[in-house]
């Protein structure tokens, strides 16, 4: 491939550097504050600047993308949209090894701030993170699961909604008798999930519990979301509802 030179060259160097320039300066501003001054610090609209295309996914230009960002955290602790800050540095490239550091830092010390105060969005987007960039593949291979999890509800979501069943709240008695009754044929050997009396769920949150050992926070954080998604609207919170054999709880 031939180098670039003269003006080409400097021109995409110059968009490359877009997508990092301002990252220095964007830690720097926490710099003097304290974990503890982040979580009592709320954000509040004044704050946040206005950008254009504020509804694409990303914006090459990071300062833009910061503050499309931040829009998400008004009235919520700082400490949030700080840990959003690292999350995006390191997609962007920027330093990987001390920023990670940082983002794995944080994470020790205040998992259980963080997972009470994110959203499910912003979690598995740190367990993407940890996959990303962890030198542990333990970690990594349990915080997957979190992803896997969250990914497989969207994609069901996403499904019921194309087939216009997003509004149905209320189950069909028969097709809930016949799910009590037996175990109903899916497809490539798979059966339907037996309605009020099946052990699946429970047998693998007891495999979840067993990373507790090996690693407390990758462990906190799976189950932590496993618990999350039976108490939202979801697949797993009607399929509780209609459960009635308590040695097969999973949700305990």
């Amino acid at each position: 491939m031939k180098e670039l030179s003269g003006w080409k060259r400097k021109a995409v160097l110059l968009f490359a550097s877009e997508k990092k320039l301002g990252a220095s300066e964007a830690l720097s501003s926490y710099s003097n504050k304290s974990y503890a001054d982040m979580k009592a610090k709320i954000l509040t609209e004044n704050e946040v600047e206005l950008v254009e295309d504020a509804h694409k996914p990303r914006l090459k230009n990071l300062s833009d993308h910061l503050n499309k960002v931040k829009a998400e955290f008004i009235n919520q602790p700082e400490i949030c949209f700080y840990h959003a800050t690292l999350i995006i540095l390191l997609r962007r490239g920027y330093k990987l090894q001390e920023t990670f550091k940082e983002f794995e830092r944080l994470w020790e010390a205040e998992s259980d701030f963080l997972l009470n105060s994110l959203s499910l969005r912003w979690i598995v987007s740190a367990c993407d993170t940890f996959v990303d960039h962890s030198t542990d593949p333990l970690r990594s291979a349990i915080l997957l699961n979190v992803a896997t999890l969250v990914n497989t509800l969207k994609v069901y979501e996403t499904q019921t909604y194309l087939c216009g069943l997003k509004d149905i709240k209320t189950t069909h008695e028969e097709n809930t008798n016949a799910l009590y009754a037996e175990h109903l044929t899916l497809y490539n050997g798979l059966t339907y999930f037996r309605i009020g009396t099946d052990d699946t769920l429970r047998n693998m949150r007891e495999r979840y519990e067993g990373f507790k050992k090996l690693d407390p926070l990758a462990a906190k954080i799976l189950l932590f979301v496993f618990d999350k998604i039976q108490a939202l609207d979801t697949a797993f919170s009607l399929v509780k509802s209609l459960h009635k054999d308590e040695k097969s709880q999973w949700w305990v």
